[in-house]
């Protein structure tokens, strides 16, 4: 992760960051299926931010600048220039501490009441009860910033719940179509 380019998005009170990041998310991912390449990896420098829990900066990595160019960002954002300013491709400084993003999926997100019924009858509990061991799964899942994502292939809208790790060294690893990886870090600085 020896060089990378900083995605800066342009919010004002017509176009919000939610909604750039929904987008521009969805051109970078698309940008990373197209180019195959399982060393490309995105970053998040403002995570947990004020104005918006991921901020409003995406930064992508990558071994060469040659990785970075390859994807052809100016292209897939073309229609998004007006609301994002692309840094050149800059290299990664010497002194950087490490971190790691990863999609965190919550199975229990969508009906809790149901599940929380089948496990009362099943464990023979209270409904009450049921419902007390699974508050925990809502409350989790209400942490952590998402961005908005739309799946083309069931053209579905979905949360894609990313989640970031300090490390205390460097852990090589794949990274998916999405930037991230299930164990993988990226060098951290602001």
């Amino acid at each position: 992760m020896k060089h990378y380019i900083d995605i800066k998005l342009l919010y004002d009170a017509e176009i919000s960051l939610g909604f750039l990041w929904k987008k521009v998310y969805q051109q970078v991912h698309l940008s990373l299926v197209e180019a195959k390449n399982e060393s490309l990896a995105l970053s998040f420098p403002q995570y947990g931010a004020k104005i918006f829990p991921m901020g409003d900066i995406l930064r992508i990595f990558a071994s060469s600048k040659q990785e970075i160019e390859s994807l052809d960002l100016d292209n897939w954002l073309s229609r998004l220039k007006d609301y994002i300013n692309i840094s050149k491709v800059l290299q990664t400084p010497g002194k950087v501490s490490f971190v790691h993003f990863k999609r965190r999926q919550f199975k229990y997100h969508d009906d809790v009441l149901k599940r929380a019924e089948h496990q009362a009858k099943r464990r023979g509990i209270s409904l009450e009860e049921a419902l007390e061991h699974f508050k925990d799964y809502k409350a989790e899942e209400n942490r952590l910033p998402f961005i908005q994502v739309k799946s083309l292939s069931s053209n579905q809208e979905l949360k894609l719940f990313i989640e970031k790790i300090e490390k205390n060294r460097k852990i090589s690893g794949t990274f998916n179509t999405f930037g991230l990886s299930k164990i993988a870090t990226i060098p951290w600085f602001e």
